[in-house]
């Protein structure tokens, strides 16, 4: 019989890892070695070792390789290394958070606090909470490798793992010493016997029940959290004045309502989406109302309660059909009494032919009149900490802030939909006689889209045949009319347009609008994607806010407008430096409009988990807009494996969201600064403008420019494979395209490549050449290192850029590029790696660092520590990727390709990030 032995004999201590982490560490990699001999795979463990010890300059033919089945096991020993270290590291961010109290950093605690010392009174402090609107919006793009059922069992192995040096429950036996590990040792042995891979790919259904995961997990209950922080934090700060707090946090999803280049989801599934959120958030609450009735057992013999409650405990006791055994044994106990009458409503809205429900509540107002009725009566008779803390109280929060919609759903569409639609329902109703509406000049559509909004009359008769590509756009319209009727207009209240180019994409959604019915039903939101986009993102507002009949629309939508920025694509246009830039001068701009014109405008951020899409740390972001930009109502996208890294734990959704929290109420409140100081967005803008300049000349000769660069992108990196992933239901390549040119693919597998050939470009490149250019000139050293200290967004954006940097591995990427018998590919990489020289050196001279990240140390260490890990999977994936084109289709079908896919999903884990 094997003897067990760990893994790769892991030693973080060596990289100056904490002595908590490191147990950790040493005792899932001891854990994995345990259950991999006993599964009779003991010689991956050999393999595995001998290939951590790789020198990347000599890499060499590896014979086990040509074996997928064994190239495919030892993949998932790797993944499920990294997935174990990866929940290993959010365990430790629990654990130093909660080290640290109350007292932490970044809390709403620490906020607060800040603000009261910057002399904000309670009265300002009172008027911003009911300006302030934080909403992240869940997504279903396509970054999320892990399976739900693979999350279940990684979560369960940080609870065991959590709770191995905690004291025994009382709900556990007395010996219960070592039963922690010996469960997460079980958990560990499903988890290797579960399929990695989903055997075929998610469907818009399963989005959207994936998202729902997330919400019954840890956002229903900790959004609540976070307005609970908010109250005591005012209370204890203020503590001579008393607050109203409204919801600040509220969710939305695209997840069911984004079809922007997805035929998969469509008007059926919108529908779908919508009635499962609602059905969703009902089950909490029947959940809560069962909950509650089982404590709130008071007596009316021991303790009074209000004449209200008894009034409309009579009145349900009339109305609801209550058993006999309910009215009998509970007629002293008038709280479960009231308990039973929500229950009963609550089952009514799920299933209205269910003879023991009750009428359904018509609004969640009518719940929240129920439980205050419930709460007023117990903190008038001696049961003041049961009506404010506890049970009822969260519950009652969860309605304020979910309603019966649980999350907003948004619709987006390319705006090509629109006027590919718009175009023939305007032949078929006459207007033109043959389809010319895409080929007149803007100044053309406008002029037809405001006639057609200033006219009452409908383009189309009801019930007029369309074709598909009709029915397609406007079956959406319906299914939103149908919503609003029967699930109240809280339920989907925005509809974005991708690609906005011109005000005549806005005005066609309008007049698609008003053809079914509904002028002024929600908001209409532009998406300025490219570099060129942001920067007329100013321009078009102004114009579009302009029009008379736009400004008709604003009136039905309470004279606010929603602006959403790109990040992804931005960055896939022009580069890492020039979409910032781009994007920061674009919410100075945008800011000015509001200044202007008085219409408050909500700035929604499509960022993505990658630096190179707008990733890192969101609430650093906020605190580095431009100044005054800033005005408390913020949206931001949450996708991918950022959704399961962020929100799959409480406590690290907890962390994340308060962060966020606090960082818009000190931006909403910033630091004074002396009054004859140029704020640093006005003093270095002029410098900005020339680096963007140079860093998007630099990005596009190499990307756009470079006849080389797509032959090197195709063979230097897994982007023919990546499509093969069944990780989502949108397809890789927009509709009609193909693996052609960087125009037909869209930016997350553009990122997902770099990512996985360890060079992370999108994150830097083009970066370097602007900076070292800088430098050279007079005083240019001074002025940047003083950009540095001085202003919070390059600081930001020098952060977020080290991170990039420390996280690429030349030496891997090299390897990537080699044993290719094209000059041109190891020209290319040449290009690449010199850039990555000079952006490494010059990002190193501004900060005065000897080291990338030497300010950041737990991450810089946490980096090196993974990288020998890494080089394996590496050397698996260059060598599937040389030997594919041997392969016969059917062999690429077959096992083959289990081994390319699990590579993919090993260095998604390895790396924490995707696309």
């Amino acid at each position: 019989m094997s003897t067990s032995r760990s893994f790769l004999n892991l030693e973080p201590e060596a990289f100056g890892l904490s002595d908590a982490i490191s147990h950790d560490l040493r005792t899932l990699d001891r854990l994995l070695g345990k259950i991999l001999t006993a599964q009779g795979q003991s010689h991956l463990i050999d393999l595995a070792r001998r290939l951590v010890q790789v020198d990347l300059a000599d890499v060499p033919d590896v014979p086990e390789f040509r074996d997928p089945g064994l190239v495919r096991d030892l993949a998932r020993a790797f993944t499920v290394l990294f997935q174990l270290l990866n929940v290993a590291e959010q365990k430790e961010i629990v654990r130093v958070n909660r080290s640290r109290g109350r007292d932490r950093r970044e809390s709403i605690r620490d906020a607060i606090r800040q603000l009261r010392a910057r002399g904000v009174t309670a009265e300002t402090v009172q008027q911003s909470l009911r300006e302030i609107e934080i909403i992240p919006t869940l997504t279903a793009h396509p970054t999320e490798a892990k399976r739900k059922a693979v999350l279940d069992k990684l979560n369960a192995i940080a609870v065991a793992l959590a709770n191995v040096h905690a004291p025994a429950r009382l709900d556990e036996p007395l010996d219960a010493e070592g039963r922690s590990i010996a469960e997460a040792e079980r958990l560990l042995i499903e988890l290797w016997q579960t399929d990695e891979m989903r055997s075929t790919r998610l469907t818009v259904d399963e989005e959207i029940r994936n998202a729902l995961y997330f919400f019954d997990r840890t956002i229903l209950d900790v959004v609540p959290w976070l307005h609970e922080d908010v109250a005591r934090a005012l209370a204890e700060t203020y503590p001579e004045a008393s607050f109203d707090l409204p919801p600040i946090l509220t969710f939305r999803s695209w997840v069911g309502g984004d079809r922007d280049g997805n035929p998969n989801v469509t008007p059926e599934l919108t529908a779908t989406a919508l009635t499962q959120y609602r059905s969703a958030v009902l089950s909490r609450y029947v959940a809560n109302a069962e909950v509650l009735r089982r404590e709130l057992t008071l007596s009316s013999r021991l303790v009074p309660f209000d004449d209200e409650l008894q009034a409309s405990i009579a009145s349900d006791l009339a109305s609801l059909p209550y058993s006999e055994i309910s009215r009998t044994r509970y007629r002293e106990e008038p709280y479960v009494l009231k308990c039973l009458a929500i229950e009963m409503r609550l089952r009514g809205m799920q299933d209205a032919g269910d003879p023991t429900a009750g009428p359904g509540y018509d609004s969640p107002d009518e719940l929240l009149a129920d439980l205050r009725l419930i709460q007023r009566s117990l903190a008038r008779h001696f049961a003041g900490p049961v009506a404010a803390d506890g049970r009822l109280a969260h519950f009652i929060r969860q309605v304020e802030l979910f309603g019966f919609h649980l999350a907003a759903l948004d619709v987006r569409q390319h705006s090509d939909e629109h006027a590919a639609a718009l175009e023939l329902i305007f032949v078929a109703a006459g207007v033109d006689d043959q389809p010319r509406y895409r080929d007149l000049s803007e100044e053309e559509k406008l002029a037809r889209l405001r006639a057609e909004l200033r006219n009452p009359r409908p383009l189309l008769p009801n019930g007029h045949p369309v074709g598909e590509t009709v029915r397609r756009v406007l079956e959406v319209f319906h299914v939103i009319r149908r919503a609003h009727r029967d699930y109240g207009p809280a339920c989907l209240q925005a509809y974005i347009v991708s690609m906005t180019h011109g005000v005549s994409d806005l005005l066609e959604v309008l007049v698609l609008a008003k053809e079914a019915g509904l002028s002024g039903a929600f908001d209409v939101v532009p998406l300025f994607e490219t570099i060129d986009d942001l920067h007329r993102a100013e321009s078009l507002t102004r114009d579009l806010l302009s029009l008379p009949e736009y400004a008709e629309h604003l009136r039905l939508r309470g004279q606010r407008q929603e602006i959403m920025l790109g990040y992804s694509d931005s960055s896939k246009d022009g580069g890492f430096l020039a979409a910032n830039a781009a994007l920061h001068q674009a919410l100075a701009d945008l800011a000015r409009i509001e200044h202007d014109t008085g219409i408050p405008l909500r700035i929604f951020h499509g960022r993505g988990g990658t630096v190179g899409r707008g990733g890192g740390r969101a609430n650093r972001a906020i605190l580095s807009q431009p100044a005054g930009s800033f005005k408390g109502r913020i949206r931001f996208t949450e996708q991918g494996e950022v959704i399961s890294f962020r929100y799959s734990m409480p406590p690290i959704a907890h962390r994340h969201l308060e962060q966020i929290v606090g960082a818009a109420l000190l931006a909403m409140h910033p630091a004074p600064v002396a009054p004859d100081a140029d704020a640093p967005d006005a003093r270095y803008s002029a410098t900005l403008a020339r680096l963007a300049d140079a860093s998007r000349h630099t990005y596009r000769s190499l990307v756009y420019e470079n006849p080389d660069f797509w032959t090197y992108y195709t063979r230097a990196t897994p982007i023919e494979h990546i499509s093969l992933l069944p990780i989502a239901s949108r397809p890789v390549f927009r509709p009609g395209k193909a693996l052609a040119d960087i125009s037909a693919l869209r930016a997350i597998p553009w990122n997902f490549a770099w990512v996985q050939n360890r060079a992370t470009l999108v994150g830097w490149y083009g970066l370097g050449r602007a900076l070292a250019d800088h430098l050279e000139t007079p005083d240019g050293r001074a002025e940047l290192q003083a950009m540095a200290k001085e202003w919070p967004f390059f600081q930001t954006l020098l952060a977020n850029a080290q991170l990039e940097l420390a996280r690429a591995h030349l030496p891997t990427a090299q390897s990537y590029a080699t044993g290719h018998d094209e000059p041109a590919v190891a020209a290319v990489h040449q290009t690449i790696a010199d850039e990555y020289a000079r952006a490494r050196s010059a990002v190193l001279t501004i900060t005065r660092q000897h080291d990338l990240l030497d300010e950041a140390e737990v991450v810089r260490r946490t980096i090196r520590f993974r990288n020998p890990a890494v080089v394996p999977l590496s050397l698996m994936q260059m060598s599937l990727m040389r030997r594919w084109g041997t392969l016969t289709e059917e062999e690429q079908a077959g096992p083959w390709r289990e081994a390319m896919l699990q590579t993919i999903a090993g260095l998604a884990a390895a790396m924490q990030s995707t696309g």
